[in-house]
C-alpha cells in the first residue's frame, strides 16, 4: 500500500519562472450575483451546537473570521539560490568547434544568483509584533517579509525556531501596537467540533475555511513530537503557520502538513505544544530537551504475549546509545519503559515527548519490566544532542532530492493530465523538508532530466540520484503543460 505523501503547506516558486492556475469563470447564462432578494434569516438563528457548548448560529464563522483575520499575516520567506550558467561568446555561435581559431577557448561557465521564495502564513500573538509560524515557512530564509491584514509590509527577524515541532517566533517593528489572536486550549477540542481556517493558500490573502476535527493525537511521521490535530477544514499549500480557530475565535493549532495534494486531510500543530515552548523561544532562540539515550518500538501484540503484558503499553528498548545517560543507568536491550517519574507509558510515541518537556540535568525514575521482573531505575537526563548527530547520523554521506518517483503508466497519464507520449519518471511522493521540497517539486511533477542526463525509468532516476554530490543540481520538469527548470540544492544531511 503506497504511503500518503506528507506535503509542508509553504509555496515555493522561483522568481523569472511563472505558475499558471486554473479559474472557473462564469457562463454566458449565469451571473457573477443574483440580483433577486433574497430570504430574510435571524442572525441568531441556531444551527447546531458544538461540543463546547457553544450554540452556532448563520453568523459564527463570519464572526471568527472578522476577529482573527486583523491579526493573521502574509509571509515571504527569500533564500538565495546560486546556478551555474554555460556563457558561449559570440563567436562560438559562428565557429562553434574553433576551427578558424584553436586558440579560442571553450565556453566557461559562470554562477548566477536567483531569489527563491516561499510563502506561508502567521498570527500575531503579541501587540508588539510576535508573529507564530512553521519553522518550515522560515529556517532557509536569508529574507522575510511580513504584510499585515491593512496590505503594509515590513522586514521580519527570526527570534527563535524549533525543528522538532515546526514551530518558529518572528518579530516585526511597527511602531504601534498590533492586533493580536487568542491562544486557546487545544486539550479540550473533541472529534467532530467545527474549526476555521485562515491563511494564504496559493497567494490568495486571507482565505476563509471551515470544517470540523477529524481526529486528535495524529503520528503523520514527521518526528518524535508528532500529535497533530486532523481537520478536514480545506487547507493548501501557503496555509504553513496559519491559525486553526474554533467556534470562540480562539486559535487552538497552526496549520502545517497536507496528506498529498487533493485530498482534503490537514494537520495542524496543537496550540499547547506551541504554549509550552514559547518562552524558551523568546528568550533563548530555541528549544533544549531532555535525552536519555534510547531506541524504543511500540509494544506489539507478539511482544505483549511474550513479555507477559496485561495491557499494551509501554515502550521497548531496542538500542542503548553509547555515552548516553541510559548507558549510564544500566538500561538494556529488551528492557519495557513502563512509567517515567508518575506517568504511564500508555504508547511508544508518549515517552519522547514526556521526556522532552523535562529539564536537563534533572534525575528521573524510571519503571522498567526486565526478565519478568519490575524495576525502578535512576537516570540522569542530559540535554538532546543536535538532530543530525542522532536520526541522520546514518546518513551522513546520503546525498538524495527526497523523491519518491514512478514509472509513467496509462493510469498515471490519466490521472495526472499527461501526454500520452512524455518520457520520464512521475512523481508519487515529496518527503517533507528534503532538498526536492524545498525546491518546491510536487506530486504529479515528470522529472524529465537530472543535470544533462534525461531519465526514462524509476530505477535510472534512482541510480543517478543517489550519486549526487552536495550542491545545486538543476532538474527538468514537466507541470502543468510546460517544461521548467528547477535548482535543487543538496546540502549533504537531507
Amino acid at each position: 500500500m503506497r504511503k500518503l505523501t506528507i506535503v509542508a503547506l509553504s509555496i515555493a516558486v522561483l522568481i523569472g519562472g511563472f505558475a499558471l492556475g486554473y479559474l472557473s469563470v462564469p457562463g454566458p447564462n449565469e451571473s457573477m450575483g443574483s440580483t433577486f432578494a433574497q430570504p430574510a434569516v435571524a442572525k441568531e438563528d441556531p444551527l447546531l451546537s458544538d461540543s463546547s457548548g457553544k450554540a452556532l448560529t448563520t453568523t459564527t464563522f463570519r464572526e471568527v473570521a472578522q476577529e482573527v483575520s486583523p491579526a493573521v499575516v502574509a509571509i515571504t520567506a527569500k533564500t538565495a539560490v546560486k546556478v551555474r550558467q554555460q556563457q558561449f561568446p559570440f563567436w562560438f555561435f559562428q565557429d562553434p568547434f574553433g576551427f578558424s581559431n584553436p586558440q579560442r577557448r571553450a565556453p566557461e561557465s559562470q554562477e548566477k544568483e536567483l531569489w527563491k521564495t516561499a510563502g506561508g502564513t502567521g498570527f500575531i500573538i503579541d501587540k508588539s509584533g510576535l508573529i507564530l509560524t512553521n519553522n518550515h515557512v522560515v529556517e532557509e530564509a536569508d529574507e522575510i517579509t511580513v504584510r499585515l491584514f491593512n496590505e503594509r509590509e515590513f522586514p521580519a527577524k527570526v527570534v527563535g525556531r524549533d525543528p522538532d515541532t515546526d514551530v518558529a517566533l518572528v518579530r516585526i517593528d511597527t511602531g504601534e501596537d498590533l492586533p493580536v489572536v487568542r491562544l486557546g486550549d487545544s486539550d479540550a477540542l473533541q472529534v467532530g467540533d467545527w474549526v476555521v481556517a485562515i491563511g494564504n493558500p496559493y497567494g490568495y490573502d486571507h482565505t476563509v475555511t471551515a470544517g470540523v476535527v477529524s481526529a486528535k493525537n495524529r503520528w503523520i511521521g514527521m518526528g518524535n513530537y508528532d500529535k497533530f490535530i486532523q481537520t478536514d477544514a480545506q487547507i493548501n499549500p501557503g496555509n504553513s503557520g496559519g491559525p486553526l480557530v474554533n467556534v470562540w475565535g480562539e486559535v487552538i493549532g497552526i496549520n502545517t502538513a497536507i496528506a498529498g495534494l487533493r485530498t482534503g486531510i490537514g494537520f495542524a500543530v496543537p496550540i499547547n505544544m506551541a504554549k509550552a515552548i514559547l518562552p524558551a523561544l523568546q528568550d533563548k532562540g530555541k528549544v533544549v530537551r531532555a535525552w536519555i539515550g534510547v531506541v524504543i518500538q511500540p509494544i506489539t501484540p507478539d511482544f505483549q504475549e511474550s513479555l507477559g503484558l496485561k495491557q499494551r503499553q509501554g515502550a521497548i528498548v531496542a538500542e542503548v546509545v553509547k555515552g548516553s545517560p541510559a548507558e549510564d543507568a544500566g538500561l538494556q536491550v529488551g528492557d519495557v519503559i513502563l512509567m517515567f517519574n508518575e506517568h504511564t507509558i500508555r504508547s511508544s510515541r508518549e515517552l519522547p515527548e514526556i521526556v522532552g518537556l523535562s529539564r536537563p540535568g534533572t534525575k528521573a525514575s524510571l519503571t522498567i519490566l526486565r526478565n519478568g521482573e519490575t524495576k525502578r531505575v535512576k537516570v540522569k537526563l542530559a540535554p538532546k544532542p543536535a538532530s543530525k548527530t542522532l536520526a541522520q547520523e546514518e546518513q551522513k554521506k546520503r546525498y538524495e532530492l527526497g523523491l519518491n518517483v514512478e514509472d509513467i503508466t496509462p493510469e498515471m497519464v490519466w490521472r495526472y493530465k499527461l501526454p500520452r507520449d512524455i518520457a520520464g519518471v512521475v512523481v508519487v511522493e515529496v518527503e517533507f523538508k528534503s532538498s526536492a521540497q524545498r525546491a518546491g517539486i510536487e506530486e504529479g511533477d515528470v522529472v524529465l532530466k537530472i543535470g544533462s542526463r534525461r531519465i526514462k525509468s524509476a530505477k535510472q532516476f534512482y541510480e543517478v540520484s543517489s550519486k549526487l554530490k552536495t550542491g545545486v543540481h538543476i532538474l527538468l520538469v514537466y507541470r502543468n503543460g510546460a517544461q521548467t527548470l528547477v535548482p535543487v540544492r543538496i546540502r549533504g544531511n537531507d
